[in-house]
């Protein structure tokens, strides 16, 4: 090299000097835009944070039918990047993302019974919570910062009693209905980044920091490539993607801190009368654009705790009916595979009657039923989707997201053998890719750990301390 340097060749260490050096110029020129890092995103983006961010909590109806959901591999760390089991199929590329929980207890209040009373007390720890308590995401909200929960949901019905998400100081009784409408959340979203909504706001286009954080960007590649072992070079990669919210936050209103309102709507999400096979159809675009309003809120530094709840527990067929196309073509897969509606379902005709008029309420109550398996599927499909938006907008290494329902075993509405999952990161301080058995699997058998004790660690991970509430304890991941 010393000889090539005679004759005007670059050496490496000259090379990653001046990486270096460009880097740090440009950096220093940027200088004076640097402490506004925190205040934009609500968190340290310069410094490793060893905990996550935001979380999304992802409720779906009705469990899981056990055998067709618990993977295959045993507890432990995931060995690759194959299909754990036909309903966690859709994740198998997010292998290395994941936190498969088996067995969880469903930690939701003693007298519960029916669908409604159980799913009410998934995020509250007990069904029967009084006024002055909170769900977890409020709790962890309170101590975040003051943007409070961002609450959307679909076709969840008009029953404040059965809403999974309590604000402090409401009665159990008159929850706040989440947002149904995906087109009308964007729109409220959208007033919070003009500069005049909650959360704040641009204040308009600043070209000059757009600059400065390009140029910043464009020399992260070739610092990482020079100087950077595989650790440093996944430390750095957090801070590229939060110089890319910044950047786009100087913009107005582009890149990441934009909302599409121009979504479907929904008149249907709380209609008692039964929808046309049309308006069945609407159900997965509902959901992925209100996916698409969470990540949207997250990236512009809007929330750092949003729930979304996806229809509800009695699984009313007026509200949802599961032969859209996305989750039919699921079904047949399962056939294709072996999977077989169970034998208690009676003569009713060809498999596409039978899908037809079995695919809502009867699929919980029949948990080898095909759409029932089909319907997990899907969901954890949404929950793909949601990781890759996520990881599109650079903020999947700091964000958690918490998927459950409100039954266990499938077949009961009792609280034991639940299927939790958790996805993304924590800033590095948590390990994924793996499975942990939290029971013996048998409805009111041996407890070891439920959600009591999963969401106190997730609050754990979100940075905050003590909760008021002593049962939310930890010792899960």
């Amino acid at each position: 090299m010393k000889f090539l340097n005679r004759f005007g060749f670059t050496s490496a260490r000259e090379s990653t000097s001046r990486s270096r050096r460009k880097f740090l110029r440009n950096l220093a020129q940027a200088g004076m835009l640097l402490p506004l890092a925190g205040p934009l995103l609500g968190q340290k983006v310069f410094a490793a944070t060893g905990s996550a961010q935001r979380v999304l909590f992802l409720y779906y109806p009705n469990g899981v039918v056990p055998y067709n959901w618990v993977p295959q591999q045993g507890p432990g760390s995931i060995s690759g990047s194959q299909e754990l089991s036909f309903g966690l199929g859709p994740l198998s590329s997010w292998h290395n993302r994941l936190i498969v929980l088996q067995n969880m207890t469903l930690d939701i209040g003693a007298g519960a019974g029916a669908h409604y009373n159980d799913m009410r007390g998934i995020l509250t720890g007990n069904n029967a919570i009084g006024y002055e308590s909170a769900s977890i995401d409020h709790l962890i909200a309170e101590q975040l910062g003051n943007e409070g929960v961002l609450s959307l949901g679909v076709r969840t019905g008009n029953r404040s009693d059965i809403m999974i998400s309590k604000p402090r100081n409401v009665d159990s009784a008159a929850r706040p209905i989440p947002n149904n409408d995906p087109a009308d959340a964007a729109q409220k979203l959208s007033v919070g980044i003009s500069g005049g909504g909650a959360g704040g706001g641009t204040g308009g286009s600043d070209p000059d920091r757009q600059a400065y954080y390009e140029a910043i960007l464009n020399d992260f590649d070739s610092l990482a490539d020079a100087t950077l072992e595989n650790a440093q070079r996944d430390k750095l990669t957090l801070h590229e993607n939060a110089l890319k919210r910044l950047r786009d936050l100087a913009g107005n209103q582009v890149g990441e801190c934009s909302f599409n309102t121009n979504v479907m709507r929904d008149p249907h999400y709380a209609s008692s009368t039964p929808l046309s096979p049309s308006e069945w159809q609407m159900f997965p675009h509902l959901a992925r654009a209100q996916v698409d309003n969470i990540v949207g809120a997250f990236s512009c530094g809007l929330n750092r705790v949003a729930t979304l709840q996806l229809s509800k527990g009695d699984e009313n067929g007026n509200l949802v009916n599961y032969s859209y196309d996305e989750c039919w073509q699921m079904a047949q897969t399962a056939i294709s595979q072996g999977i077989q509606h169970s034998s208690d379902s009676g003569t009713v005709g060809p498999i596409t009657r039978w899908y037809n008029e079995f695919a809502s309420h009867s699929a919980s109550h029949r948990p080898g039923d095909v759409p029932h398996t089909a319907q997990v599927r899907w969901y954890h499909s949404l929950l793909a989707y949601t990781l890759q938006q996520l990881e599109n907008k650079g903020l999947l290494d700091d964000t958690l997201v918490v998927m459950f329902s409100e039954v266990g075993d499938g077949s009961k509405h009792g609280g034991a053998a639940g299927a939790v999952t958790l996805a993304g990161g924590a800033g590095g301080a948590l390990q994924m890719g793996r499975i942990i058995n939290c029971g013996d699997g048998i409805n009111n058998g041996q407890r070891i750990y439920g959600t009591h004790q999963l969401f106190g660690d997730v609050a754990r991970y979100l940075g905050v301390g003590a909760l008021p509430e002593a049962h939310w304890s930890g010792g899960v991941v």
